[in-house]
């Protein structure tokens, strides 16, 4: 099955790369559940993972009482987890067929900024939701990426693992765009959030980053020095401002939409990278 993420799914490391994800994000992506109201019914949601990668949020989806359907390219890190209350399915959500009208929510993490056709797969994405059903929407905006050190050649490292991602097809800028996009498909109430971490070696998932300037990038990348350059510094004790990870939802009767193009600072914190993450969400008419 053909894939336009940039991690290739047959990269060694890939589950350290994605349970260093789960680990910087799921706590961020768990609150944004509770808040739309997952667990909090008295008839249990059927929900859409797109992009299930490890795993981890189907576990903690399934413990508030929703039945899950996962769907990956790579479903081997989540096959083990079918049962009752998890349908794993193998496709591909740009072309495969989807199931429409099922679903009281639909998410995706880190995963729409891979492919060129994203608009697109929102339009498919919003036609598998019940009529009042959330679509939450995780995707990086990279202004933020960056190291608490004054250094040209950390600057220049980010500036490589960009330029790949680019090369690549990915949109290291797309969180700041998933509003208007989720808007544009007819879904209301839309808003979004942007957060920010400060993380150091010593912070769960901040093996993300090592992975991130290894391979593949170092293989494939055309700036292998200065990838290089900043592998060996990701290793000395710093802080690191990390991509905003934007959360955006939709609902229902409403359309607003924040300032997401306001520049967002990151919190001083101990020795650290800052992470910056934004979330949309929006709801079915």
């Amino acid at each position: 099955m053909p894939s336009d993420y940039v991690y290739d799914q047959s990269f060694a490391e890939e589950r350290t790369r994605l349970g260093a994800m789960e680990s910087l994000w799921d706590p961020g992506t768990q609150a944004l559940l509770d808040e739309l109201g997952l667990g909090g019914s008295e008839k249990p949601w059927r929900c859409l993972e797109v992009g299930a990668g490890g795993g981890s949020l189907l576990h903690w989806m399934t413990g508030r009482g929703a039945t899950v359907v996962a769907v990956d390219i790579d479903t081997r890190f989540i096959e083990s987890l079918a049962g009752d209350a998890i349908e794993v399915r193998r496709l591909d959500v740009r072309s495969d067929e989807l199931p429409e009208g099922q679903f009281d929510l639909v998410h995706s993490r880190l995963v729409l900024e891979h492919l060129p056709d994203r608009r697109q797969i929102i339009d498919r994405l919003a036609a598998t939701l019940r009529p009042g059903g959330w679509m939450l929407i995780e995707d990086f905006d990279c202004t933020a990426l960056g190291f608490d050190l004054d250094d040209p050649l950390l600057v220049r490292a980010r500036d490589a693992i960009l330029e790949f991602s680019r090369r690549a097809g990915s949109e290291p800028y797309y969180g700041r765009r998933v509003v208007a996009d989720l808007a544009a498909a007819g879904l209301t109430e839309v808003r979004g959030e942007g957060r920010c971490k400060v993380i150091d070696s010593s912070t769960p998932g901040f093996d993300f980053f090592p992975i991130v300037v290894r391979e593949p990038a170092l293989g494939r990348g055309r700036r292998r020095a200065d990838l290089a350059s900043g592998r060996r510094r990701s290793r000395r004790p710093l802080r690191r401002r990390h991509p905003c990870l934007h959360a955006d939802h939709d609902g229902r009767n409403r359309t607003t939409a924040p300032d997401l193009d306001r520049p967002l600072q990151p919190r001083p914190a101990a020795p650290g990278a800052a992470t910056h993450r934004r979330s949309t969400a929006a709801r079915q008419s």
